[in-house]
C-alpha cells in the first residue's frame, strides 16, 4: 500500500511525468536512489502503469472536443465494438459506465462536419448524447 511519500511522488509525476528523480528527491526529502527505488516498486506493483503526455488539441487541429454518452442494445454490442475498433484514433478514451448510458467516449474532431459524420455512423446501432467541451479549466 502506498504511503504518504509514495503519494507525493505520484502527484509530482502526475503533474510532470518527465520530472527528474533528483528533483523528486528534494520534494519528498529523500535521496535520489531511494526515490528511484520507490518509483520502481510502484511500477512493479502496477500502481504506476504508464507515463503519458498531455497535448493541446486545438494546436493539433482538433478543436471540437466532446464527450459522447452511448447506449447500446445487447443485439448491437458487436457492431458497436467493431465501430469503436475502426475509429480508435478518433477518440482519446473509451469507458464502460453505469447508469442510463453504457459507454462514454472522449473525442476530439477537426470540424463539426467530421463529428457529424461520426455521429451519423454511430447512430446506426446506438443512441447517444453529446456533451460539448467549451473550456479546459
Amino acid at each position: 500500500m502506498p504511503d504518504e511519500i509514495d503519494i507525493a511522488i505520484i502527484k509530482a509525476l502526475n503533474q510532470d511525468s518527465r520530472v527528474k528523480v533528483s528533483h523528486l528527491a528534494q520534494i519528498v526529502h529523500l535521496t535520489a536512489p531511494a526515490v528511484a527505488a520507490r518509483i520502481q516498486r510502484l511500477e512493479d506493483a502496477k500502481i504506476i502503469s504508464k507515463y503519458t503526455i498531455e497535448v493541446d488539441l486545438d494546436k493539433l487541429g482538433l478543436p471540437r472536443q466532446v464527450f459522447i454518452q452511448v447506449a447500446v442494445q445487447a443485439r448491437q454490442q458487436a457492431a458497436y465494438l467493431a465501430f469503436v475498433k475502426r475509429h480508435h484514433n478518433t477518440f482519446r478514451h473509451h469507458y464502460r459506465t453505469t447508469g442510463k448510458f453504457d459507454y462514454l467516449l472522449e473525442g476530439a474532431f477537426p470540424t463539426r462536419h467530421v463529428l457529424t459524420d461520426f455521429l451519423l455512423e454511430l447512430g446506426k446501432f446506438a443512441t447517444y448524447e453529446v456533451i460539448d467541451v467549451i473550456d479546459d479549466i
